[in-house]
């Protein structure tokens, strides 16, 4: 009896990755043999996400909590492994545009059913937020016009919509950089405290950053920080351009299941990040370092 009840709770491989509800979470709802692919990769996504969202949400809590000029240290690894794992969800679209668009047409009604759509992934958002991309509301080319949606009306269940309103309102990891950085020997930097608000361009930060680049031999943490930081947002959007690329091959300029159209909400989301880059200060830095007129601050 002791030994039945031994091998019962005996640890396992497949008990400790519970691999019995994992292996059994994919469930095809058409004949077709490729919508398991469709959904592998998308679940893959979402595993991803979560671990994306908790490496940034300790590396934040490190920069925060940690000792002035010494732990941004700590946060390193963190998000070393956040871009590695950026650089997976990269890849990732490559194994989708195996996916021809009569082999998707075969199963894209189903997936589509009831608006079902990457807008409402939970996850995708939070990791957005957490980052420092924050909004309320998405506004979106549809075929019959504009639409702004918020963000909250895109799920169904108050534990997902208090999950994407706390992470709305916590810091970012650039919020808690520049909260990492007010506790240095520079001038006027002032951490913010309204989180869920979009981040504004700070002079006082972008000049501290300025010196950082200017003799990283005296700021050698803080340099390296920023340029993982800078790591995090190119990936960011590499993300956002491969999902593009890959919808138009896929379903070209069709509307997609959300109900916008597509490839045009698409390309508009990938060149925000150009225009308005999440951490203005680095990327002006740039543009500094190889202006004419590099003397003045």
């Amino acid at each position: 009896m002791k030994r039945a009840e031994a091998a019962v709770d005996r640890n396992t491989y497949a008990k400790y990755l519970q691999l019995e509800k994992l292996l059994s979470s994919q469930v095809t709802r058409t004949q077709s043999e490729d919508e398991l692919l469709f959904i592998i990769m998308h679940q893959s996504h979402e595993l991803w996400f979560k671990l994306a969202i908790h490496e940034l949400t300790c590396a934040s809590r490190e920069l925060l909590e940690g000792e002035a000029g010494k732990d941004c240290l700590m946060a390193f690894k963190r998000l070393s492994r956040v871009s590695e794992i950026q650089k997976l969800l990269i890849r990732s679209w490559d194994v989708l545009t195996t996916l021809t668009p009569d082999e998707f047409f075969l199963f894209r009604e189903t997936v589509g059913k009831d608006g079902a759509s990457g807008f409402q992934s939970v996850q995708y958002r939070v990791f957005e937020f957490r980052l420092g991309l924050k909004y309320r509301s998405l506004t979106m080319q549809t075929p019959v016009g504009e639409r702004s949606v918020a963000v909250v009306d895109q799920v169904d269940n108050q534990q997902d919509r208090a999950a994407i309103e706390t992470a709305l309102a916590a810091p970012s990891i650039y919020d808690a950089t520049v909260a990492h950085m007010a506790h240095l020997p520079f001038t006027g930097i002032e951490p913010r405290h309204d989180y869920a608000s979009p981040y504004q361009r700070s002079e006082a930060v972008f000049v501290a950053w300025r010196h950082v680049y200017e003799d990283r031999e005296q700021f050698p943490e803080l340099y390296q920080l920023g340029e993982k930081l800078i790591d995090l947002e190119d990936a960011f959007r590499r993300w956002r351009f491969a999902h593009l690329a890959t919808v138009s091959r896929v379903i070209g300029i069709n509307p997609g299941t959300g109900g916008s159209m597509g490839l045009q909400y698409l390309k508009s989301a990938a060149n925000q990040l150009i225009e308005s880059p999440l951490y203005p200060e680095l990327w002006e830095v740039r543009n500094a370092m190889f202006s004419r007129d590099r003397t003045a601050v």
